[in-house]
């Protein structure tokens, strides 16, 4: 079962932009925008970390999470198990995977004034230098995440329409250290503003910590 809703979008016939009508209508002639992107589900063994399974699948796609080929998520339901997006099916499995399902073609309309409902795992917060080190110290409130949210959704190509942020903390063990990293959940509507640099977010990923499974937005009808 994916975990993206398909093709479709909110119903929504027009929008106004500066005094001209926008609607799907407008792309008849032309290419309707569209993110494309293959999901799957690999199953390592029930103690796999995120840290452990990211570097499993940064082997297998040559790139670390968030630098365009993939993303992935803990699935809530299943330890050991992950949710994979990526810019293109696998080509093998991780060398230490239990199972894995097929990849699946997604495609998901991105024209402008299309509204998707959302959920994202994310870490946001303040980024301080110590020595040549990154620093991140997480925002603890959820209004500070959805201030910040709010700040960046237009860079990143979309307005929100309805926001519900939730603080939350993810805690495993790698290499017999405990690790926590405080996150928030959110859930809401937006609507697609700028299709090009949506679609370049939504494949990068949002915030901090991609490498422990989080920033990837998933989308519904």
């Amino acid at each position: 079962m994916g975990f993206f809703g398909g093709n479709g979008a909110f119903k929504r016939t027009l929008t106004r932009r500066s005094g001209f009508i926008h609607s799907v209508l407008s792309f008849t002639r032309l290419e309707i925008p569209a993110l494309e992107f293959f999901e799957t589900a690999v199953a390592f063994a029930p103690d796999t970390d995120p840290v452990t399974a990211h570097r499993e699948l940064a082997d297998v796609f040559g790139q670390k999470a968030g630098e365009g080929e993939f993303l992935f998520r803990a699935d809530s339901a299943i330890a050991g198990r992950y949710w994979v997006q990526s810019a293109a099916p696998w080509t093998r499995w991780p060398a230490t995977a239990v199972s894995a399902l097929e990849p699946k073609r997604i495609v998901i309309q991105l024209a402008e004034g299309l509204m998707y409902r959302f959920t994202l795992q994310v870490c946001a917060g303040r980024v301080t230098m110590d020595g040549g080190d990154k620093a991140i110290e997480p925002y603890a409130d959820s209004q500070e995440v959805e201030a910040w949210l709010r700040a960046n959704a237009a860079r990143y190509g979309f307005t929100p329409l309805m926001l519900d942020v939730s603080m939350q903390a993810l805690r495993f063990s790698h290499r017999r250290q405990k690790v926590r990293i405080d996150y928030a959940q959110v859930e809401g509507a937006l609507e697609v503003a700028e299709p090009e640099e949506f679609k370049r977010r939504i494949s990068q990923g949002f915030g901090h910590h991609r490498r422990a499974g989080l920033g990837l937005m998933q989308l519904m009808a």
